[in-house]
């Protein structure tokens, strides 16, 4: 085996590298919380949005109703990818900085350039890219089928029907994923989060008839 051959197999890809820093700082436990939240929240969130169009469809022109829910759709899909991707960043890098410095002042030594701490590096972006991409994903899928109304594929209140399906459906994925993290009853976790968003539909409809939106 030849020299080059020696020394691509002594050093590890990007991934291997990445996973090996999720590894030594618990970066993939925080990675996976993030996920499993932050998806829950991006859905509920157009859930929220999809039956607030729904409703006013009701007392107001479904094309203009469509027409500004898709465009709010878009934008908050967008506005929780940044904020989650850049919050998510600067409180993380924060707390795994103090992490190291407080190590340091243990060890009386400067750990700023150990593997350690660019293993604190790697695992703050990762998380970030996990917390931004988490809701805007599940949001996106979500309003897919509201994408394929311009197109004439479905009509407006058949693609607010399906979307509201596609939002329960991932809704008890999440749970499914949950309860598999947790080794417990997985349909126990699926229901849970169901139920969570049929308690937000509920709640919604009752809001509307409160407010007099519905009517």
């Amino acid at each position: 085996m030849t020299e080059p051959e020696d020394d691509q197999l002594k050093d590890p890809g990007l991934i291997e590298r990445t996973m090996r820093a999720l590894e030594l700082t618990q970066g993939v436990e925080i990675a996976r919380r993030y996920l499993a939240m932050n998806a829950f929240d991006g859905a509920l969130t157009m859930l929220g949005l999809i039956l607030g169009g729904l409703i006013t469809m009701q007392t107001t022109d479904p094309e203009v109703v469509f027409d500004a829910l898709l465009l709010a759709a878009v934008g908050t899909s967008v506005a929780m990818a940044v904020s989650g991707f850049s919050g998510s960043y600067l409180a993380e890098s924060a707390e795994r900085d103090r992490e190291v410095e407080e190590i340091g002042k243990a060890m009386l030594s400067d750990m700023s350039n150990t593997m350690y701490a660019r293993a604190t590096r790697t695992t703050s972006a990762v998380v970030a890219l996990v917390d931004g991409l988490a809701p805007s994903v599940a949001a996106f899928i979500i309003i897919a089928p509201l994408l394929l109304v311009p197109s004439g594929i479905l009509s407006v209140s058949v693609a607010f029907y399906v979307a509201i399906l596609v939002c329960m459906g991932l809704l008890f994925g999440l749970g499914i994923f949950l309860g598999t993290i947790s080794r417990k009853n997985i349909w126990i976790y699926g229901a849970k989060t169901l139920l969570a968003g049929i308690v937000t539909a509920i709640l919604l409809y009752i809001i509307s008839y409160i407010t007099g939106a519905a009517h």
